[in-house]
């Protein structure tokens, strides 16, 4: 009996803190794909690339978790952006009616963490119950109970 790959996208615009997102991401999948944004890139470059990611691994099995982590920006060409990548990534939990979505605004109080927080509000609006949708850091974010040895 075969059983379907699972699989996480850790998402970072430039100045994000990601790196503590890779281990809690671990524990639930089989695979992370990681993208990052690229010096120079644009915001709206960068959902292009993270919706042709997800693209592909929805092709090699199910996507049930992701997280997208914030840099420094929160103006309209980044946050239009962010709602495309979100929109790509739901849209391939939805089929499964399962899934963690975790948006994080980075440490610091601010404009950009209220601005994922606000994006998440919609989000989960949005996509019903099955998907959770959160904005916890990684230290925090509660994730799957621990595998059995």
């Amino acid at each position: 009996m075969s059983r379907t790959k699972k699989t996480a996208v850790l998402v970072a615009e430039r100045g994000g803190e990601w790196s503590g997102w890779v281990e809690p991401l671990r524990d639930d999948v089989d695979d992370i794909a990681i993208v990052l944004q690229r010096q120079g890139e644009s915001p709206s470059e960068l959902a292009t690339r993270v919706r042709e990611r997800v693209a592909e691994l929805q092709l090699e099995g199910e996507l049930v978790a992701a997280a997208l982590v914030g840099g420094d920006r929160w103006d309209p060409d980044t946050l239009s952006a962010r709602s495309l990548m979100i929109r790509a990534i739901v849209s391939q939990m939805v089929p499964t009616g399962q899934g963690r979505l975790f948006l994080d605004g980075g440490g610091r109080a601010g404009r950009g963490r209220h601005a994922m927080q606000a994006l998440a509000a919609v989000v989960e609006d949005q996509v019903g119950g099955g998907i959770a949708v959160l904005t916890q850091s990684p230290a925090v974010a509660p994730m799957a109970p621990a595998r059995a040895a």
